[in-house]
């Protein structure tokens, strides 16, 4: 016992506990003539371990609560002088589930007899107001999951939506593949054993994602959660992990895929599958804990539990095709590009015409009105940039020999796109629970993983088609340390710590020949501008804006190395009808990370009628032959900066029993989310507009010399409006610190009948968001003066050279900045609804569930100017189309500023069916009719106009009207009983299962962008819309989702007449069903045969839809000329895909 007691004590130096695993089951014992009987004996005995883990003593009024207790399997034992012993067995309670088990009545007698019942389990929520959802430990092991990702199962659940291309899940452990309730993806947390598992930068990944066979269930809390739920404002997923038990138990298992048992994709132009192969295999092991000389296995109070998990996958990555430039334009011939009509402003020219360098004049609204055209429309070499071939020979790096026509574009080609993203993965988890006394239970568990991926088409943004691979790698753990101690018959304690750390790489793939990035062996001459930034000297990224050059998706070198530190304490009072709840969370979060950079430099060949230059040919393409680029960017080098946050928080609730049927939930938390501060050497710089004096306002060089776009040296402050944090006036953090925010929560939950099978519920709570460090923190590192990333405008490639920024010459910059005076994002959330138990293991839930979002964080340009600035007069042509000596704030080109005045709003019915296992059968039924508006759909998105915001209100892209999914597993009748009564009958007919997943979904909203120019100097224009035009067409079809003819380029000055998320693009209706084979091996084990498949009836599903439309003139609709691919189809879903796995069970 003295050994046992040290190992207590050092788990209990780290003790945690985590919020919202841990549940309770709740009663009343009577006697025969339903009187209560105080003080009688009440145990929960847990049926894996084979323990008492709690026990308690009715009260006056014969209520009992059995708390805190993790989901399982439990007998009930009820004991009380001159009654018999009361035995209550297969209660099966889910994480954090309140169960009322009802009444117990307890029959005379001797203590020595005792009656035994099997429990009923009820299936509504009569004493709690949240609103959540259980995924069964059956269902995560029996389900077939594609990719064998949580995500999957989240997708059976009613209000929730994702706009996932593929269901194959297989990539880096994200958070952020679905939407839950109307919010943004970023706003869902996951919590593993209760405690956080999300990365905290963007909120989009986990520390560590643990195999789905290390988990028994999974909680989802969608709406008006109670006030112990802290840092989440959205979604909150709980995953409970698995424990050893009295029986030594465990598995392995198998999962493999290949390309060869898959059918072919929709529309394939190549004749062969692109490689997909998937292999998971480990296994699992649990049971009673053995340590020589200190814990014997009949000791029976120390158990384990470890898994490992080995992934190897390659999956297709991107769209089937992709449309490039045909090789006669990479040659110079640009006749293609000529098509019928004139340009309006220069009718003396035909629409495509491309012009030589120098000659091209423009209107105010920078439309060509004249110039001198290439003879033919062709560019010859000998004008051609000696940087052009290096160019090209990257343009040239895909296999053109399975190339068809580009419909309504002759001068592009459709190409077979093969890329592949590939995953490496390793997971480990292990687990110890020791049972000291049914009064104390500490566990430990510990979660970690190593990932590695790669792909062609860039990390994080894509480029056209793959031209060398990247890798992301990422190693992540998870620790959790819980302790729980009962004084007495009413108080509780939980003390809390957590660790979590992850480390991320981003570089060229090892084992990448250099030849396909080294810039030197591609033929690139040109002086960079900051040689030394270039650590790899990969070759520039670069766009002309034609077909598909845009080869600007590369992400930079980066590293981040994350730590998050969290303690609790959480304390329990019951006292008489009430339950009270108080609790701290202290949170200290701490990372090392460096802002986004251009290390190997962009350059710009796009034509363009916002920011014109001298040598513009009116061809992006034929910018890049001739060398002549709008602008080139380049960083000075990077970074590393040490950021820290400390977020404290504090709740207390009460859970009033008013009455044995109602139920009264009522909380509020404390929350001071403080801001992201750095600490070290680098500290953030921000923009801060209140701090810019115009009076110190540089003067821009607008003559045509190669200082054209410069800051005129001596002419004002260069860096005016540029603070740094902690100088004076200029708080930790820069933004202001928010110690007064306080979150109710409130709810009921009402039984109205006796037999409580039906239960009436409803809740509100508020809930507070963090700020993205992604977005607000990190690039504070990448402002000047500590980091320069200087614009430089209109030259020659040829020419450029580190010498342009000699002499103390400086280019404006883009810089980020956030209102430093910010309201804190919050989440209003609410639900009403109705649950009634159809019969013994049949539920019916249906609910109002809304929520509405405020001061949700966006992004916006303060640098624009008001809409038809530069195209109702000359002002761009005073200053030589030199952008940046009109700007507001000049010194700068982008003035990327973070605000909090986003809003959302979210209603819909959601209704489930619930048929737990009974009779071989397990079934969910879940529909959701919704509606989500907002202004943005993410914390990244930037709004086109940042005077008027609510043009961006509408339907949201993740917004889904109809929702519906079954899912279901159904365990085959054993054919052996009627014939083949022996071996090989009962092998060849018992043990048949059949599960699937089936979903019908409606489709996303579509917003229609057109070309022009509304003078604000950044944005999209929407398109018009020609009234009296059928926007959709008889009948759609992959080359016409939508008529293109029914809309127009809007007039210049303007941001067209459409709203947003006007159309509606493919829905969804898939069908995965997989059928197993289970053998009985001996007495013991049991071996499980899967074949899985997804999409199974290979049904053909749009996807993508091409929703940008283009007109030549201004004003003027679409015609069959300028229409190219607009309305077609440009992607498909998965074809069906076939899955085999064992697993063998001991």
């Amino acid at each position: 016992m003295q050994r046992l007691s040290i190992i207590c004590v050092c788990l209990a130096m780290f003790a945690v506990a985590g919020f919202g695993q841990s549940g309770l089951i709740e009663g009343v014992v009577v006697d025969p003539a339903n009187a209560v009987i105080p003080q009688a004996k009440v145990s929960a005995f847990d049926e894996a371990k084979g323990i008492v883990v709690r026990e308690t003593a009715a009260a006056a009024n014969g209520a009992f609560q059995l708390r805190p207790l993790l989901s399982g399997t439990y007998t009930l034992r009820v004991e009380a002088p001159g009654f018999k012993i009361l035995e209550k067995k297969g209660v099966v309670l889910d994480a954090g589930q309140i169960m009322n088990i009802g009444t117990l009545q307890l029959a005379m007698g001797e203590t020595t007899a005792s009656v035994t019942i099997e429990a009923e389990v009820p299936m509504v929520e009569t004493t709690t107001s949240q609103k959540s959802f259980v995924i069964t430990a059956e269902q995560v092991s029996e389900l077939s999951l594609n990719g064998r990702d949580f995500g999957s199962l989240i997708l059976t659940l009613p209000g929730v939506t994702t706009d996932a291309q593929s269901d194959f899940r297989l990539s880096f452990s994200a958070t952020t593949g679905f939407n839950v309730n109307g919010a943004r993806s970023s706003m869902n947390s996951v919590l593993l054993d209760g405690t956080h598992n999300t990365d905290v930068g963007d909120n989009g990944a986990q520390y560590s994602q643990p195999s789905l066979d290390a988990i028994g269930e999974f909680k989802v809390a969608t709406s008006a959660f109670a006030a112990e739920f802290g840092r989440i404002s959205g979604v909150a997923i709980t995953a409970t992990t698995k424990g050893g038990g009295k029986q030594y138990r465990g598995g392995l298992f198998y999962f493999g895929r290949n390309e060869a048992l898959d059918a072919r994709p929709p529309f394939d132009m190549t004749g062969r599958k692109t490689k997909l192969r998937f292999h998971q295999f480990g296994g699992n092991l649990g049971g009673p804990l053995q340590i020589p000389r200190l814990v014997s296995r009949s000791h029976n109070k120390l158990f384990f539990f470890f898994n490992h998990e080995t992934t190897r996958g390659t999956r297709p990555n991107g769209g089937q095709y992709v449309d490039i430039a045909r090789p006669e334009l990479l040659e110079g011939d640009f006749r293609l590009m000529l098509r019928s009509g004139n340009i309006s402003t220069a009718p003396q020219f035909r629409n495509g015409t491309v012009f030589q360098p120098g000659t091209v004049t423009r209107n105010a609204a920078g439309n060509v009105t004249g110039g001198i055209p290439f003879p033919d429309n062709i560019v010859p070499k000998s004008m051609w940039s000696r940087n052009a071939p290096a160019f090209i020979k990257i343009m040239n790096r895909i296999d053109r020999s399975l190339a068809t026509a580009t419909p309504n574009a002759p001068e592009q080609m459709r190409v077979p796109l093969r890329d592949s993203y590939r995953l490496r993965k390793n997971q480990d988890i292990a687990r110890v629970d020791y049972h000291v006394s049914p009064q104390t239970n500490i566990f430990f568990r510990w979660s970690n993983d190593s990932q590695h991926e790669e792909q062609g088409l860039g990390i994080w943004t894509t480029t056209p088609f793959p031209v060398y691979p990247m890798m992301r790698e990422k190693p992540g753990s998870n620790w959790s340390w819980n302790i729980v101690k009962l004084f007495g018959r009413g108080v509780i304690n939980e003390f809390i710590f957590t660790y979590a750390h992850q480390t991320q790489v981003v570089d060229v793939a090892p084992g990448v020949d250099k030849a396909l990035y080294d810039r030197d062996l591609l033929g690139f001459d040109y002086k960079q501008l900051f040689p030394d930034s270039n650590r790899r000297n990969r070759f520039p990224r670069f766009n002309c804006g034609v077909g598909s050059c845009n080869f600007t998706g590369y992400a930079s070198l980066w590293y981040n190395d994350g730590k998050d530190y969290a303690w609790y304490n959480n304390t329990t009072v019951m006292h008489g009808a009430h339950t009270f709840k108080l609790g701290v969370y202290f949170n200290l979060d701490d990372k090392q990370q460096q802002p986004s950079w251009n290390d190997a430099g962009t350059f710009e060949f796009a034509s363009s009628t916002t920011r014109v230059f001298a040598n513009d040919s009116n061809n992006g393409l034929a910018n890049l032959l001739l060398g002549n680029y709008q602008s080139t960017t380049q960083t000075n080098g990077v970074f590393y900066g040490s950021f820290r946050f400390i977020g404290i928080e504090f709740y207390g609730q009460d859970s009033w029993r008013i009455h044995p049927r109602v139920t009264l939930d009522i909380g509020a938390r404390y929350v001071y989310l403080g801001p992201t501060y750095t600490r070290g050497r680098w500290l953030q710089n921000y923009f801060d507009p209140q701090r810019y004096d115009p009076a110190k306002a540089v003067r821009i060089d607008t003559s045509n010399g190669i200082t054209r776009g410069a800051v005129i040296p001596g002419s004002g402050d260069p860096y005016n409006g540029m603070v740094e944090e902690n100088s004076p006036g200029v708080p930790s953090g820069f933004g202001k610190h928010r110690k007064n925010q306080v979150s109710p929560r409130i709810g009921f939950a009402y039984s109205p009948f006796a037999k409580n099978r039906t239960s009436i519920r409803g809740g509100f709570g508020t809930f507070f968001e963090r700020m993205r460090q992604n977005v607000n923190n990190f690039g504070g590192l990448g402002n000047p003066p500590l980091t320069y990333t200087p614009t430089v405008f209109a030259g020659s490639i040829d020419k450029l050279s580190p010498a342009v920024l000699s002499g103390g010459v400086l280019f404006p910059v883009s810089v980020v900045a956030f209102n430093k005076d910010f309201f804190t994002p919050t989440i209003y959330s609410w639900s009403f609804g109705v649950q009634h138990q159809l019969m013994r293991n049949l539920a019916l839930d249906v609910a109002y569930v809304g929520n509405c979002g405020r001061h949700l964080q966006y992004q916006m340009d303060l640098n624009q100017l008001p809409l038809g600035t530069t195209t109702g007069t000359t002002i761009l042509r005073d200053v030589n189309n030199v952008p940046e000596a009109i700007r507001p704030y000049k010194g700068y080109t982008t003035v990327q500023y973070t605000d909090y005045g986003a809003n959302s709003v979210y209603h819909s019915l959601q209704a489930r069916v619930m048929r737990r296992f009974s009779k071989r059968l397990t079934l969910n039924g879940n529909f959701t009719w919704s509606k989500t508006l907002d202004d943005v759909d993410s914390d990244t998105t930037m709004i086109n106009y940042y005077l008027d915001r609510h043009w961006e209100w509408g339907p949201a892209g993740f917004d889904r009207k109809i929702v519906t999914s079954i899912d279901y597993v159904i365990y085959m009748p054993n054919m052996a009983r009627w014939k083949l009564r022996n071996t090989i009958g009962r092998q060849a007919l018992n043990g048949w299962q059949i599960s699937g997943i089936t979903r019908f979904w409606t489709g996303t909203p579509l917003t229609i962008t057109a070309n022009g120019n509304s003078g604000t100097l950044r944005g999209t224009t929407r398109a018009d819309y020609v009234w009296g035009v059928n926007v959709y067409p008889e009948q759609k079809t992959r080359d016409e989702w939508f008529n293109p003819l029914a809309f127009g380029r809007p007039v210049d000055g303007s941001f067209g007449n459409t709203g947003k998320g006007i159309l509606r693009g493919p829905g969804l209706r898939n069908f995965n069903i997989s059928l197993f084979k289970n053998f009985k091996v001996g007495e013991r084990r049991s071996l499980q045969f899967r074949l899985e498949t997804f999409n199974t009836f290979n049904t053909v599903q749009f996807y993508g839809v091409r929703t940008s439309v283009s007109a030549y003139n201004p004003g003027t609709a679409v015609t069959q000329a300028s229409r190219g691919t607009s309305g077609q189809i440009s992607s498909t879903r998965d074809p069906r895909n076939v899955q085999f796995s064992m697993k063998l069970y001991f």
